[in-house]
């Protein structure tokens, strides 16, 4: 799975990342943390792990030519019943800056590998955890008898894992992070928002798709994004129209009673994509930015929208969202497009896009 030590590989590691070897990073002493490996991955010589397959076409698969990456793996053990996986994964060559976290669908169980890929593809420095067990993503009986391990799934796990992806990138590339996004959906889109409300200052934008605001063991989510707000944070939610919005759309509702309208509209955004199913699919355009691709744009993409929103102060307004002609398949051309509007705009049809 590791690729071999090339000399022309390691002098372009060791120019780019000059404050520390990725070897190094087995050294790293941080709280509650055991780095159990760091490595550089050759070029192209990362291999999923057994019985790891792409179950959705937009999945990234382009492992065989990712570039050179620093691959750190790490057993967090912030209580006494916790043992949660992660790992971290930082561009030898071609960083842009920034750190993407990722998060977990349905109970997690895994690493989000396709994840992993498709940020260091694009340029991003990115962390993914299990939130603390191995299993199916449907599979919740880990969680008997084991409150730690609730903790860590409700929202330890990913807050720990971002503090230790943030050293691990202090430590390689000698300075921090210019900018941290946060971007998942379901209960990924829940833990973007727990990240929000219960630890404001790890990321400057979180993209949040179809969030499973109850999917918690023992917390919940809540408008108490005051703080976020305050850092400077921004918040792009996403849901389809066929995947129940309802609770989204509530959800703003009730940032907007809280705080008033102009207030919440200050940092946060919610875009009902018409005809979407849970996180993407349906007969629609359906392909926003919630896949991550080098060539993404703030036109197409709300991931790139929300870093403009962070970086430049541009509040996102519409993003043209693309049907592929075979669903989440790029390479087969596009079909059809619509343009998306914040929440409660509608959308409309783009004619003769493409």
């Amino acid at each position: 799975m590791i690729g071999i030590y090339a000399p022309a590989l390691l002098v372009a590691v060791s120019s780019i990342a000059s404050a520390a070897p990725c070897d190094s990073l087995a050294r790293l002493t941080l709280p509650n943390t055991t780095i159990t490996s760091a490595m550089v991955v050759a070029p192209g010589a990362f291999h999923l792990p057994p019985g790891r397959r792409r179950s959705s076409a937009e999945f990234f698969t382009g492992f065989d030519r990712l570039r050179a990456f620093c691959r750190v793996q790490a057993t967090l053990t912030p209580s006494p019943d916790s043992h949660i996986e992660i790992e971290v994964w930082l561009p030898a060559m071609g960083w842009n800056g920034k750190y993407l976290g990722v998060g977990n669908g349905g109970f997690a169980g895994s690493i989000a590998y396709f994840r992993l890929g498709e940020a260091v593809n694009s340029g991003y420095a990115s962390a993914s955890t299990d939130t603390g067990h191995k299993g199916a993503s449907r599979d919740s009986r880990w969680a008997i008898g084991h409150p730690e391990k609730q903790t860590d799934f409700d929202y330890r796990a990913v807050h720990d894992m971002t503090e230790v992806a943030k050293a691990a990138i202090r430590a390689f590339y000698g300075k921090g992070a210019d900018h941290s996004y946060f971007s998942s959906c379901s209960n990924g889109g829940r833990q973007g928002l727990m990240e929000a409300q219960r630890f404001p200052s790890d990321y400057d934008g979180i993209m949040s798709g179809a969030p499973a605001l109850h999917f918690g063991f023992k917390t919940f989510v809540s408008t108490q994004l005051d703080a976020f707000r305050d850092h400077g944070g921004k918040l792009i939610i996403y849901h389809g129209s066929a995947d129940a919005p309802q609770n989204s759309i509530d959800f703003l509702r009730e940032m907007q009673s809280r705080m008033g309208p102009n207030a919440a509209d200050g940092f946060m955004r919610l875009y009902i994509v018409p005809g979407m199913r849970h996180c993407g699919g349906g007969e629609v355009p359906n392909d926003f930015g919630q896949w991550v691709r080098p060539d993404d744009d703030p036109q197409h993409s709300m991931l790139k929208a929300l870093e403009g929103w962070v970086e430049n102060g541009v509040q996102p307004q519409g993003i043209i969202a693309t049907q592929y002609k075979e669903d989440g398949n790029v390479a087969t051309g596009v079909l059809r497009t619509r343009m998306l509007y914040p929440y409660p705009q509608k959308s409309q049809w783009i004619i003769n896009a493409h």
